[in-house]
C-alpha cells in the first residue's frame, strides 16, 4: 500500500442498484454493494475518463478505496421482459417474443466512498463539489443512475490495532492480520468481489469482503485501518 494521508470522501446513492454476480446467469444476482471494478468505472464516468482508458488509474500502486454502507441493505426482485434471443436478437427476427427474467436489485443504497487516488483527484474533488459529471454515473446497470454528494477532503493516519477492540465503519478486506469481534444483533456477510481488471478487461484479482448488512460499524482486535480525522468525521475505515 503506498504512503496515503489524505482521502477525497463523497456519497453516492441512487433509487436501485444491481451490480451482478457474473457467475449468476439465468437469474441475475448482485452484490450488496459495488465492487471495486464498479467504483472504478464510476468514477472514471464522473471524471470523463474514455472506456478502457482507466484501468491502470486504479491499480494497486495507484489508488485505495474504502466503502461505508449507509443505507441497510435490502434486496428486491423486479422481472423484466427480455428479447427471446433463441429466435432472434432483434425483435424483427422473433417477432416480438419475449422472455421473462428476475433480477435482483437493491433498493434504495447508499454508500460513502473514501478515495485516494495518485493522479486526478482534485479534477474530481471540482466536479463532486459543482455536482456535475463528465459521463452519467450508474449504480451498475444504466438503468440505475447515481447521486453524488461531495463530503470533503480529509487527513488519514495509518494505524495498527493488537489485542485493543477498534470500529471500523467501512466493510473489511479480509486478510491474515484482521481478527473480527463478533457481535450479538449484527448481520455479517462475507463474499467476493472482482478488485483489479487489466487493460483487456480481465479480472486479475478477487478480494474476500466482510460487511455488516445493516451498516453498523464491525470491532475489529487486530489489524490494518485508517484514522479519518476531520471537523465533523471520526471514522476508522480500511482501504483496499
Amino acid at each position: 500500500m503506498p504512503d496515503i494521508n489524505k482521502v477525497l470522501v463523497f456519497d453516492v446513492w441512487g433509487d436501485y442498484a444491481h451490480f451482478r454476480r457474473g457467475y449468476t446467469t439465468t437469474s441475475p444476482l448482485t452484490y450488496p454493494f459495488p465492487p471495486r471494478t464498479a467504483l472504478s468505472g464510476m468514477i472514471a464516468a464522473i471524471i470523463g475518463l474514455p472506456r478502457d482508458s482507466y484501468y491502470n488509474l486504479f491499480s494497486k500502486d495507484n489508488s485505495a478505496i474504502a466503502l461505508q454502507i449507509i443505507n441497510p441493505i435490502k434486496r428486491i426482485k423486479i422481472t423484466q421482459n427480455l428479447i427471446d434471443t433463441k429466435t432472434g436478437f432483434y425483435l424483427w427476427d422473433n417477432k416480438g417474443q419475449r422472455t421473462q427474467i428476475p433480477f435482483e436489485y437493491l433498493k434504495e443504497p447508499k454508500y460513502r466512498i473514501y478515495l485516494w487516488m495518485k493522479e486526478n483527484l482534485d479534477d474530481l474533488a471540482r466536479l463532486l463539489k459543482e455536482h456535475k459529471s463528465i459521463y452519467t454515473p450508474y449504480l451498475g446497470i444504466s438503468e440505475c443512475i447515481a447521486n453524488f454528494k461531495y463530503i470533503d477532503i480529509l487527513e488519514v493516519e495509518p494505524k495498527y490495532t493488537e489485542d485493543e477492540i477498534v470500529e471500523i465503519s467501512s466493510i473489511i478486506k479480509n486478510s491474515n492480520d484482521i481478527k473480527i469481534v463478533l457481535e450479538e444483533g449484527k448481520r455479517y456477510g462475507k463474499i467476493k468481489i472482482p478488485g483489479f481488471m487489466d487493460n483487456n478487461r480481465v479480472i486479475q484479482d478477487f478480494l474476500e469482503m466482510i460487511y455488516e448488512e445493516d451498516g453498523k460499524k464491525i470491532k475489529i482486535i487486530s489489524g490494518n485501518y485508517y484514522k479519518v480525522i476531520g471537523k465533523n468525521i471520526d471514522v476508522n475505515v480500511i482501504l483496499f
